[in-house]
């Protein structure tokens, strides 16, 4: 069975940039990113390439050097990040904005892309690299809580 599923150079370039996010303020070499998040090496200079033309990442070079966010975290949305690397998003290419289809006015589908598209663009265009690396440090305090709590239930 096959999936509907983001592109690699998406999910890469999204890990790239939380990794930068969570160390914000500090640079970061490509060796180093590529290690931690998984990402091809030659792969990860493609993607950051990419955002770097759409002024999302900076270089750093000479000793010390690397890449780091061009903007901070809570100004930086998935959708920015999708788009440096891939383009416009588009659910279907009927909801893109630069195809005529034929078919619109009578397309029984059409009505569900749209609503589709808005949704995801609103989900995309909402989503912060700060709510994210905000949604790791309290995932983080959650899991140390955690053994407290049952340390608290275990005693009489």
């Amino acid at each position: 069975m096959s999936l509907m599923q983001i592109p690699r150079k998406i999910e890469y370039a999204l890990r790239a940039m939380i990794y930068l996010a969570d160390r914000s303020g500090t640079v970061a070499r490509g060796a180093e990113i590529a290690e931690h998040e998984h990402v091809p090496k030659y792969f990860l200079e493609k993607v950051i390439r990419d955002l770097m033309r759409r002024k999302l990442v900076r270089s750093r070079r000479g000793p010390g050097g690397g890449y780091e966010l061009a903007r901070v975290p809570s100004e930086v949305t998935f959708r920015d990040i999708i788009e440096a690397v891939e383009g416009p998003v588009a659910l279907n290419v009927c909801v893109d904005g630069s195809s005529i289809c034929a078919l619109k006015p009578s397309c029984r589908m059409f009505r569900v892309w749209e609503e589709g598209q808005r949704a995801v663009l609103q989900i995309l265009s909402r989503t912060t690299l700060e709510q994210i690396i905000a949604d790791r440090a309290m995932d983080f305090r959650a899991a140390l809580a955690i053994p407290r709590e049952l340390g608290a239930a275990a005693k009489p």
